[in-house]
């Protein structure tokens, strides 16, 4: 197996092992309204980027920065991206309905009330 061949290996190994607890975890703290689509690109958004830094360390030591190292980094980098930017494409309108009406902040009617 030559250098390459492994370092795409360890990669994706280290992003099959990472990738579902940071999902899950990103997934309760805040809910994914935006229906089957949405999480799908947060999945693949957030696996791509659990790819970064492994396919940039291991890409530069084991075969070159410039060769293998930088490039794949940067490839994991964009598909995080875009992915992330079309799963906002499914959730912001989802989101923006479930949004509460703005606080008026403090009325006269609530200085009344208040007592002070």
């Amino acid at each position: 197996m030559d250098r390459t061949s492994l370092t795409l290996l360890i990669v994706l190994a280290l992003i099959a092992v990472f990738c579902v607890p940071l999902a899950r975890t990103s997934s309760r703290r805040d809910k994914i309204y935006g229906g089957a689509a949405a999480q799908i690109f947060h999945f693949i958004g957030a696996a791509s980027y659990v790819g970064v830094l492994p396919s940039a360390l291991f890409g530069s030591f084991l075969v070159g920065p410039l060769e293998l190292g930088i490039p794949l980094a940067l490839g994991f980098l964009g598909i995080t991206l875009v992915s992330l930017l079309l799963y906002a494409v499914f959730e912001q309108p989802v989101k923006a309905k479930r949004q509460p009406a703005k606080d008026q902040g403090w009325t006269a009617e609530d200085a009344l009330k208040s007592g002070l």
